[in-house]
């Protein structure tokens, strides 16, 4: 029996949490096949922590595909207990060829990836179901249930669950093992432990913003840059959007890195001309690296109305005024008349 490190630190898997999965693995109906699981990949923007590493072919203790892992991919959102992984085998597994999957998450220790709290999938490669399984102590204490699967029989097998009782886990390692069904002990393959690293996460709020401004008049907005995630954002760059009689003034349009858990806030002066049209779309857009945040909202200008003509003559803006004409006939006393100013 061969076990596969990636990172430093054996790779070992608690015989409590495998024998336990075994036992409580349990079909889901055929629709469970039909459920649009993410990937993995996709769901880092949501997620707090992402783990993720490749596995060389051909390194299986047996020589069928179906029971040698390539990749493992997984993602926790400590807010939410969202949790995904997924792995992908050498080969597209048979009923004959079948494997227990156990994909974990729990704490690192000197021995290996089998410290608690851990919570993690369990199911058999070619069953449609999962099961989820969160450890709380070496004798399997804590709550379980049904997890989403997709890739029966196939050579990626993904698995979600979203539950409030997986939320709040100090997690900080991965590990997947291929085992033989009903004997924990013969493991085929195993990856990890994978560091679970934490990931940034970035928003942006606009404050103070008048709905109406005075042509000329400048009014001051603030930025706030929320870092919701678990690492720094990395230094975050501030980018205005352009229009007619549109200007914006700022110290600075390039931030230093949030801290998780941080939030920065900028104030800009904007002002709008006589030259600007009646609504302004005002953008901001933040990013940082791969994050990105956008805030957009709608100035509205406040223009002065031009006077109109009227009584004894205009003012040059109307083409047309009102006269008295007298009734030359003696018939009436006379008439109000349009002419030309």
């Amino acid at each position: 029996m061969r076990r596969h490190t990636i990172q430093a630190g054996p790779a070992t898997c608690s015989p409590e949490t495998t024998a336990e999965l075994h036992r409580r693995a349990r079909p889901l109906f055929a629709a469970v096949a039909l459920i649009a699981v993410a990937l993995v990949a996709a769901s880092a923007a949501r997620a707090n922590f992402v783990a993720t590493a490749t596995d060389p072919a051909g390194d299986s203790s047996d020589p069928s595909p179906g029971r040698d892992i390539t990749a493992v991919g997984l993602s926790y959102d400590r807010r939410s207990g969202n949790l995904i992984g997924g792995i992908r085998l050498s080969g597209e597994p048979s009923h004959e060829t079948r494997a227990f999957v156990s994909l974990f998450a729990g704490i690192r220790t000197s021995s290996g990836c089998n410290g608690y709290p851990a919570a993690g999938f369990g199911s058999y490669s070619d069953e449609f179901g999962a099961s989820w399984i969160r450890l709380d102590d070496a004798a399997g204490n804590g709550p379980r249930g049904e997890a989403d699967k997709r890739g029966y029989l196939a050579d990626i097998q993904e698995f979600e669950v979203s539950d409030r009782q997986l939320a709040g886990r100090r997690l900080d390692c991965v590990i997947a093992t291929l085992t033989e069904p009903g004997n924990p002990a013969n493991v085929y393959d195993a990856v990890g432990p994978i560091l679970l690293v934490g990931r940034p996460a970035l928003s942006l709020r606009l404050r103070g913003v008048s709905r109406t401004f005075g042509a000329g008049r400048p009014r001051r907005i603030k930025l706030t840059l929320t870092n919701g995630g678990d690492a720094p954002t990395g230094r975050v760059r501030l980018k205005f959007s352009r229009a007619r009689g549109l200007a914006i003034k700022t110290k600075t349009r390039m931030l230093r890195s949030i801290a998780p858990r941080q939030r920065k806030t900028v104030t800009a002066t904007v002002t709008l001309s006589q030259r600007a049209r009646s609504t302004t779309d005002l953008k901001v857009t933040a990013t940082a690296g791969r994050l990105v945040a956008r805030e957009e909202t709608n100035l509205h200008i406040r223009k002065p109305t031009k006077p109109g003509g009227g009584g004894g003559g205009g003012d040059g803006t109307s083409r047309t005024c009102v006269r008295y004409q007298a009734d030359l006939s003696g018939e009436s006393g006379g008439s109000l008349i349009l002419v030309p100013c």
